[in-house]
């Protein structure tokens, strides 16, 4: 057994389930124009599979909800290149992705970002003032 994302311990067989079960279900969102509550699975606890559920909301051009896929699963290089394309394009023309996606987003992502570099640099400059 193994710690899920939950605090509860999770076996492989039931994390398997609990992966198909919340992919399936944020499938089944999307597919029955649901994507705020898709959005909300993804900013939970959940066992969504990463590469089918990547797959999925970039064919649809679901741009936030992708992100909070990435941010959940640590992939914040993945993130900043989705957060740079969608600046590009927000540039090129007043798409829908300005609507949906407020720079304020990006501010809060960022501040994420700078808080985990931070705790790195802390961690890495006390573990190496001991050689």
């Amino acid at each position: 057994m193994f710690q899920g994302r939950g605090s509860m311990p999770v076996s492989s067989g039931a994390r398997e389930m609990a992966s198909i079960l919340d992919t399936a279900l944020l499938q089944a969102l999307l597919l029955t124009g649901q994507p705020s509550v898709a959005l909300e699975l993804l900013r939970g606890v959940n066992y969504c599979d990463l590469k089918i559920c990547e797959e999925i909301l970039q064919k649809d051009n679901h741009s936030v909800a992708l992100l909070e896929l990435y941010k959940h699963n640590s992939l914040h290089r993945e993130a900043l290149e989705l957060l740079h394309k969608l600046v590009d394009e927000s540039k090129s023309s007043q798409s829908k992705i300005t609507q949906r996606f407020k720079p304020e987003d990006i501010v809060e992502y960022l501040k994420v970002i700078f808080c985990l570099v931070n705790i790195l640099t802390n961690f890495f400059l006390e573990n190496f003032k001991r050689l």
